[in-house]
């Protein structure tokens, strides 16, 4: 009985002891920072301590006997219990370091969290039991998360504006660059504290004086702000343009105690900068130095011969008849011949001459340092004959000549505006010459430029005064000697000078595109003549109208002619239209289909001064032609030279064959009207008969309200 009672002491004595152990250990636990839970073998909550609770949302034992997975977010539920019965499994011999982890936790209410976890296994004699540890590191994890996307936001403005910073400290000899910087370069951040090195590694070799100097010019006080432009090597070889700029601290005498400042990736701006140089000193067409670099070029070319003592020659070339392509094959084609063009004259000048495109169709060329004025002649006839050769444009093979003008230094001008001056002067001289050649400047071209622009001038106001009028020549048929025909032919009576002979303002409006408005003008006042002589009763007569090619080759040019003979009521076959031979063969790619609309709208067509240019068979076999007009020169002498007399007997002979009707133009002389009559040629027109008359003029002699007279007397 005794024994018993001690023992029942025994045993109160522990469970009083084992009582205050827990109480102590619960005050411990109470007055711990961290979350502490304790679990039994089943993974249920046997005790949580006061901050565990105040994390869990729960009150004072309301958790007790709860899964400890309820305290978990579902998805590292797993996680969690293979790491929980891992660790009540492991003997003692087993026992680790806590597990520690980061795991998504989940209060009473629902909420989740961020939270660090630890287990560690505790034994209460034979039973093994999990002690947790948690934390909430939220906040934590805010920072962290506030931190990556500070670094992040640093990393995205450094790519943003290609931007780093450098930081040169003198008093403690360290050099550093900003680890983003020298990422963006394609290098390792570990070498952020090696900077000089680097920079003295990457810098370019033609930068590297001019860089440094302009840092020791800076330090030393020599200038006030720090900026320099210089390039860094990529790691893949490239080079990166960066712009710096700088301050620096300094003692009170000035010297340089520390240096710091930003790094600029300008690489664009450079490259923006170039692109905008060049688009604003060349031709967006071809590539070829524009207007201002041309005159760039000149101007330096002009200053080295004038150092040397050598020649300087300026070519402006104008392409012939230009407009044609335009105007019948389409923009595009002509966008394709001007730069085949650019390329071939390249190929004909040295890589030390300019070749320029001052627009539309002019290019020039600044031929420097000649020992001989002279060998602009040559450079002019190498360009003439490459440009002899066809251009392949559209699957058309098109023939294209230049007039070329040239003007030396010394000698013509001393300076780009009058060189260019008079280059342009010879190259209209050349141009009047015919094209496809060129002309040295000459003081008198400058007194015919400057006659010519009054010319021009005056022709302008003609158009819009009214100056101009139309006289007829008749065309007289060889079987009964009646008029048959007349020919319109344009007069100009200046106000001042008088009359101006077509001959010489009628090139002035094919060079200026005038005539273009002065050829519809002759159109309308011929058209407007057939009515009127129709309204009054004359039998019906043809009129032939002169249209040059530039005219033909207008867009929509066979519905315009055959709008006007509606506008003013005149019947189609009453329309004659005169174009000379050389002009139509050497356009024929441009106008051959107009000329088929127009006779198929029943407009006649002539060839004018046949026998001077082509004198092919074929083409008169495929083109729509009606009639054939013998050139004077051959007329006036085929009484007197049997080779001339042999060529148009055989020119009329042609015609009639082919079913045309010729026509014998320049008639003077009884002899020649012999012999045309020998030959069979079917009408005639000439001074033999008339000169061109004024309307009433012609009704007179040769028209009357019955039909027509025969020629008078």
């Amino acid at each position: 009985m005794v024994q018993f009672d001690h023992s029942l002491v025994e045993r109160v004595r522990a469970e009083h002891a084992l009582r205050e152990r827990e109480t102590r250990l619960s005050g411990i636990m109470d007055n711990v920072a961290d979350g502490i839970i304790t679990l039994d073998e089943d993974l249920r909550i046997e005790t949580m301590n006061s901050a565990a609770e105040a994390l869990f949302g729960y009150a004072d034992g309301e958790a007790v006997g709860q899964p400890f997975v309820t305290l978990i977010e579902e998805r590292d539920w797993t996680r969690v219990a293979v790491a929980l019965m891992a660790c009540l499994r492991r003997s003692e011999e087993e026992q680790r370091p806590d597990n520690r982890a980061e795991i998504q936790g989940r209060r009473r209410q629902g909420e989740v969290f961020a939270m660090a976890f630890g287990v560690s296994q505790m034994r209460l004699g034979d039973r093994r039991t999990a002690i947790c540890v948690v934390q909430d590191i939220t906040q934590r994890k805010r920072a962290e998360q506030a931190l990556r996307e500070s670094e992040e936001r640093l990393k995205l403005a450094v790519r943003a504006t290609r931007s780093g910073v450098f930081d040169n400290s003198y008093t403690k000899g360290t050099y550093w660059w900003s680890p983003e910087f020298i990422e963006m370069l394609g290098y390792d951040a570990v070498d952020a504290m090696y900077a000089n090195k680097l920079f003295d590694g990457l810098l370019h070799p033609d930068d590297k004086d001019m860089a440094q100097n302009q840092i020791e010019r800076y330090l030393n006080g020599e200038v006030g702000d720090y900026l320099s432009l210089y390039r860094l090597r990529h790691r893949d070889g490239s080079w990166v343009w960066i712009e710096a700029r700088g301050q620096a601290i300094r003692d009170d005498s000035g010297r340089p105690l520390r240096f710091t400042g930003t790094m600029t990736d300008v690489s664009d701006r450079k490259r923006f900068e170039e692109q905008l140089m060049y688009v604003s000193t060349h031709d967006p067409l071809t590539g070829l130095p524009n207007r201002t670099l041309v005159q760039d070029r000149l101007q330096h070319a002009l200053a080295h011969a004038g150092r040397k003592g050598t020649a300087v020659a300026v070519l402006l070339l104008d392409v012939d008849r230009f407009k044609l392509v335009n105007d019948s094959l389409g923009h595009q084609a002509g966008d394709k011949l001007l730069r085949a063009l650019a390329q071939r004259l390249g190929s004909c000048v040295r890589a030390a001459d300019t070749v320029g495109r001052l627009g539309a169709d002019e290019f020039l060329i600044v031929a420097e340092d000649l020992p001989d004025p002279q060998m602009a002649a040559r450079v002019a006839e190498t360009i003439l004959v490459s440009l002899s050769r066809p251009f392949g444009i559209d699957g058309q093979q098109l023939f294209v000549t230049t007039s070329i003008g040239i003007a030396l230094f010394p000698g013509d001008g001393a300076d780009f505006h009058a060189l260019m001056r008079d280059a342009d002067t010879a190259m209209h001289n050349a141009k009047a010459s015919g094209g496809n050649g060129y002309r040295f400047f000459t003081p008198e071209m400058n007194e015919a430029a400057v006659a010519r622009l009054s010319l021009e001038h005056s022709l302008r106001e003609a158009l819009e005064q009214g100056q101009f009028f139309l006289h007829y020549q008749p065309k007289i048929a060889m079987s009964d000697m009646k008029a048959v025909g007349v020919e319109a032919l344009i007069r100009w009576q200046h106000p001042e000078i008088g009359m101006i002979p077509p001959g010489k303002f009628i090139p002035v409006a094919e060079e200026t595109g005038l005539i273009v408005p002065l050829g519809e003008w002759v159109m309308r006042a011929a058209l407007a003549q057939i009515q009127d002589w129709r309204r009054r009763g004359f039998a019906p007569i043809p009129v032939a109208v002169n249209v040059s090619v530039r005219q033909i080759a207008t867009p929509m040019f066979g519905e315009r002619v055959f709008a006007l003979c509606q506008e003013y009521g005149v019947p189609p076959e009453l329309l004659e239209i005169e174009i000379t031979e050389t002009a139509m063969m050497s356009n024929l790619a441009y106008i051959a289909d107009t000329l088929n609309e127009i006779r198929g709208r029943g407009i006649r067509i002539a060839i004018d001064d046949f026998g001077t240019g082509y004198s092919s068979l074929s083409y008169l076999r495929r083109l729509p032609i009606t009639t054939l007009k013998v050139d004077r020169s051959f007329v006036s002498e085929a009484p007197t030279n049997a080779d001339t007399g042999a060529i148009a007997a055989t020119i009329i002979a042609m015609g009639r064959q082919l079913g045309l009707k010729v026509v014998a133009e320049g008639i003077e002389t009884e002899e020649q009207l012999e012999f045309l009559r020998l030959h069979h040629c079917d009408e005639l027109q000439g001074y033999f008969f008339s000169r061109p008359l004024p309307p009433g003029d012609l009704e007179t002699r040769f028209l009357q309200l019955d039909g027509v007279l025969e020629v008078a007397g």
